[in-house]
């Protein structure tokens, strides 16, 4: 990352959600510019759409990303140009070895993803607020949990990046979702931008690449699970090009562990803790099984599960209850711990898993969606009434 001086005039105009103390430096000071920093590509393609039906907006974006476009308009084309531009740096096979991190951890993936990652991004009181004001999440939570599901994990499959893949499709249709999210904030009086900066701007964006890939990741291990240096390598290096294609900065993409974990730690310096939102979104999240049946001995394990990934400062920030339930985690990480080294001995073990772990990211979507793919559809009202 750059080293720069800021100006006393850039520090004023920088949006009031950032956090400045006495450790901020100019690393910290060149990130406060991404705040204002939006994605020029997609918001043009939403510019371009929002004239026409919403049939003729979903025709546009499918030949948009099929073999045969037809004729399309030319904010359109040139995304297509752009979609099809393959960077010089992008390693497919080294990709494909780390998507298999998360699907071969299958639920132990599952539960990092929704009770670590997730509930991470809404800690924060600014980069909440898209969530909070589409009502995305608390709204229909089950839904909306299973098209994150797919997501993640048809950006894991082998090859899940390749034009026209399902991996691939899914990362460009949540990148013009967060766009035409973007536009309706733009244009609410909802939105305080002097105090938030823009709507899903590239601080929160870059954040979001480093919950599905470093925080992930990190959560797996806090679980039990044995993931190597290289696998975590790996799994940063499919995340870099997943964030590149949903238009994030490339400056933001980390390349290595090291800038990953200096990079969420930037993050997680500058921003303030968490507010009513977060709190919503939370018990919303861990409260969905309760909506489903779930006995209530599953809703306090989420809770623990929850605090034991996350952290005490952040749990207690959020409100998470105790109860005897606090221990489960810790013996499940030992179980898993011995059980995972104990698994890697036996001839096979890696390539079950992996199928094992991939039927179970395919049950969790089909659960609610069935056999039919996700549709990651623009949303027709995004701001809640």
């Amino acid at each position: 990352m750059s080293i720069v001086r800021a100006t006393v005039s850039e520090r004023a105009m920088t949006p009031s959600r950032f956090v400045v103390s006495p450790a901020t430096g100019p690393r910290e000071l060149r990130l406060a510019q991404f705040l204002e920093r939006e994605d020029p590509l997609a918001d043009a393609v939403i510019e371009a759409l929002l004239p026409l039906s919403r049939g003729e907006q979903e025709a546009h974006i499918a030949r948009m990303l099929s073999a045969e476009p037809g004729v399309l308009p030319p904010a359109l084309v040139t995304m297509r140009a752009w979609l099809h531009e393959v960077p010089l740096w992008f390693d497919e096979p080294r990709a494909n070895a780390g998507g298999e991190v998360l699907l071969r951890n299958g639920l132990l993936s599952g539960f990092v993803l929704g009770f670590k990652a997730l509930v991470l991004g809404y800690c924060s009181p600014a980069g909440n607020k898209p969530l909070a004001f589409s009502g995305r999440l608390t709204g229909d939570v089950n839904k909306r949990l299973a098209e994150t599901a797919r997501f993640v994990e048809a950006v894991s499959h082998p090859r899940g990046l390749r034009f026209g893949t399902p991996g691939f499709i899914a990362t460009v249709r949540v990148r013009l979702i967060h766009a035409r999210i973007r536009h309706a904030l733009k244009h609410s009086p909802q939105w305080r931008p002097a105090e938030w900066g823009a709507p899903i701007n590239q601080y929160d964006m870059a954040g979001t690449v480093l919950l599905f890939s470093s925080v992930l990741i990190e959560g797996l291990r806090e679980l039990g699970a044995q993931v190597s240096d290289a696998d975590e390598e790996a799994n940063l290096h499919l995340w870099r090009a997943v964030g590149r294609l949903m238009g994030v900065d490339e400056e933001l993409l980390s390349t290595s562990r090291s800038e990953a974990h200096s990079l969420w730690a930037m993050i997680e310096a500058t921003q303030g803790p968490p507010d009513l939102d977060s709190r919503k979104l939370t018990h919303a999240l861990i409260l969905e099984g309760a909506e489903r049946g779930a006995p209530p001995a599953a809703i306090d394990f989420g809770y623990s599960l929850t605090r034991h990934l996350i952290g005490n400062r952040y749990a207690d920030q959020l409100e998470l209850p105790r109860s005897a339930w606090d221990l489960a985690p810790k013996v499940m990480k030992h179980v898993v711990g011995r059980v995972d080294r104990a698994a890697r001995r036996v001839p096979g073990a890696r390539e079950r898993a992996l199928r094992f772990g991939s039927r179970y990211w395919r049950r969790t979507v089909e659960i609610t969606f069935g056999k039919s793919e996700v549709p990651f559809e623009l949303p027709i009202r995004p701001l809640r009434a």
